[in-house]
């Protein structure tokens, strides 16, 4: 009997122990978005915070962020595409940032029709897509299927197919994996910009260790991370490349989280595409924001 109630000491009530006292959401989404600056839409699956600036009769640049950072980190980006007299709308995907906590099927199809209805909702024509890592498979993934809406599509550190996410296997533990995504997924995903920390602006820093407080992101996350959307987007990118579509590419070759090669076969698809080789990993923007930025703009031009 003893030997029995210590196995389940060790295996339950410690476990459970510690799922519930090591929860870090403690904040409601609707606490975390007041005063963010952005516009709030009700889109079918929630409501997506958005920012839709600069002349409306400008061609329009649609930026998507990745998978962890919210459209937060961009805001260099964003001044310059200003400057340079573009009209810029950029949002923050379901999970992630200002906008809802979704609990739904997680898919890379959820991803492309919330970017579909705020373009939509936007009145936004020839759009111009900009994405970044997993933003890039979402605008791949509309642009393949709005293919008359598209003018232009830049990538940067393309997510082509299934990102190295480290200790991603965990959270398909059956019973513990629950636990193991609270002790040692979510913290990874926030240990990963350590590095990156002293380029980063303190508002930066605490926007994105905040929205790991919002309840609901850390289910979000797993579903995110089991889910399909960081599957293969080869197909997209032939479909776009084979419909003549003007295109850019921004990529590290140093980069761990992204296959550098997988991203040169994409690029094979298309015809004469503008490629930029960088060094300094999958954050290689990092301090040199606006330069990149300025490298699309002057791409765009050509």
């Amino acid at each position: 009997m003893k030997k029995v109630l210590s196995l389940l000491f060790i295996f339950l009530f410690i476990p459970i122990f510690l799922y519930f006292s090591l929860d870090r959401e403690n904040v409601d989404i609707n606490e975390f978005r007041l005063n963010s600056g952005y516009q709030e839409l009700k889109l079918t699956e929630g409501v997506t915070s958005y920012k839709d600036l600069g002349d409306k009769n400008n061609e329009v640049i649609v930026l998507v962020h990745g998978a962890t950072f919210g459209s937060l980190a961009y805001e260099e980006y964003v001044n310059v595409f200003l400057e340079n007299n573009y009209r810029v709308i950029t949002y923050d995907q379901y999970g992630r940032g200002f906008s809802d906590r979704v609990d739904t099927h997680i898919s890379i199809e959820l991803m492309e029709k919330q970017l579909k209805e705020l373009i939509e909702h936007c009145e936004a024509e020839n759009v111009i897509l900009y994405g970044v890592s997993f933003g890039a498979a979402v605008a791949a993934k509309y642009a393949s299927n709005n293919l008359e809406n598209v003018s232009f599509i830049g990538y940067q550190v393309p997510l082509i197919n299934s990102a190295n996410v480290p200790l991603l296997s965990i959270v398909k533990i059956p019973l513990y994996g629950d636990l193991l995504s609270r002790v040692l997924l979510v913290p990874n995903v926030l240990k990963r910009i350590e590095e990156y920390e002293d380029l980063m602006s303190e508002k930066l820093l605490d926007h994105y260790v905040g929205q790991f407080e919002v309840k609901g992101t850390e289910r979000f996350f797993k579903k995110f991370f089991l889910g399909n959307a960081m599957g293969n987007r080869l197909n997209d990118h032939n479909i776009i490349g084979t419909n003549s579509i003007p295109s850019y590419f921004a990529y590290a070759e140093d980069d761990l989280e992204i296959d550098s090669k997988l991203v040169e076969e994409a690029i094979k698809s298309y015809n004469n595409p503008i490629v930029k080789k960088y060094s300094g990993g999958h954050f290689f923007s990092s301090g040199i924001e606006k330069q990149v930025a300025q490298d699309f703009v002057d791409s765009i031009k050509k």
